[in-house]
C-alpha cells in the first residue's frame, strides 16, 4: 500500500481549515443580516406616504362649508318688499284748505270795450297754492299784457281762457295783481257779461294739474262779473226847471 507523506497533507488540512474559518465567517456575516431584513419589513409606517396621509380629507372642509349659501339670502331678504312703500306720494290737495281772499264781484266796463282790467283782490295763505282762472269767451292776461307768460310748473294757459298758476300763497297775489291785474279780453263782441271764475287750491307741491283744481274748498272760489256803466230802469225821473 501507498503511503500518505506528511508534508503534502500539512498543505490540504491548511486549506481545509481555511475554508472552515471562511465559511463559519460567511456564516456569521449572513446571520445578523437576517433580522436586519426582518425588522425592515413592518416598519412601511416610519415612512407615511402623502397619499395614505389623513390629513388630505381637510381640504374640501372650505368647500363644504355653511357659508356658502349666505349669498342669496340678500334675494331672499324680506327689506326688499317695503320699497313701493317709499314711493312718493303724487301732487294733492292738503287737508289744510285755510286762506284768506277777498275780491269785489262785480267789474264795470264801457259797452263798447272789449277789454278790462279786473279790480285787484287781497289773498294770502300759508301753503302753497295751485289758482285756476278760467272765464267764458274771454281770454285772460297775466302779467306782460298782449304777451304770453308761461315757464315749467309755473304758469300755464296764459292768454287763453284756462289760466294755471302755481306759487306760495304770499305771491299769488302779487302775480294776479301785476301791472294793473288781470286783464280780460273779449274773443268776440264786447267783453260786457263776461265773467272771472277763480278757484285756490292748497297743494302739497309745485302742479299745474287741472285734476286738482275742483279739490279745494269751494268756500275757496271766487266769480267776478262784468257789467256796463249806464242807466239802470231803477233811476228815478224828476222834472228839471229850466232858467229863463
Amino acid at each position: 500500500m501507498q503511503k500518505w507523506d506528511a508534508n503534502k497533507l500539512v498543505p490540504i488540512i491548511a486549506i481545509s481549515l481555511t475554508a472552515m474559518f471562511v465559511a463559519n465567517s460567511l456564516a456569521d456575516d449572513l446571520i445578523p443580516n437576517i433580522p436586519e431584513v426582518v425588522a425592515t419589513d413592518p416598519s412601511p409606517s416610519t415612512n407615511p406616504a402623502p397619499s395614505e396621509s389623513p390629513t388630505a380629507p381637510a381640504d374640501p372642509v372650505p368647500s363644504e362649508s355653511p357659508t356658502a349659501p349666505a349669498d342669496p339670502v340678500p334675494s331672499e331678504s324680506p327689506t326688499a318688499s317695503p320699497e313701493p312703500s317709499v314711493t312718493p306720494e303724487p301732487p294733492h290737495a292738503i287737508a289744510n284748505q285755510s286762506m284768506f281772499i277777498r275780491s269785489a264781484q262785480v267789474v264795470r266796463a264801457d259797452p263798447r270795450s272789449t277789454s278790462v282790467f279786473m279790480t285787484p283782490i287781497a289773498f294770502s295763505s300759508p301753503s302753497l297754492v295751485l289758482a285756476c282762472i278760467n272765464s267764458n269767451g274771454a281770454a285772460i292776461d297775466l302779467l306782460r299784457k298782449n304777451a304770453v307768460d308761461n315757464w315749467d310748473l309755473g304758469v300755464t294757459g296764459d292768454f287763453s281762457s284756462n289760466l294755471r298758476l302755481v306759487a306760495p300763497g304770499d305771491q299769488i297775489a302779487n302775480l294776479i295783481n301785476s301791472n294793473n291785474g288781470l286783464r280780460l279780453v273779449s274773443n268776440s263782441g264786447g267783453v260786457v257779461g263776461k265773467y272771472l271764475s277763480m278757484r285756490f287750491i292748497a297743494v302739497s307741491e309745485p302742479t299745474l294739474d287741472p285734476k286738482l283744481c275742483n279739490d279745494g274748498n269751494p268756500s275757496n272760489n271766487r266769480i267776478l262779473y262784468v257789467s256796463a256803466f249806464g242807466v239802470d230802469i231803477d233811476m228815478k225821473k224828476a222834472d228839471v226847471r229850466l232858467v229863463k
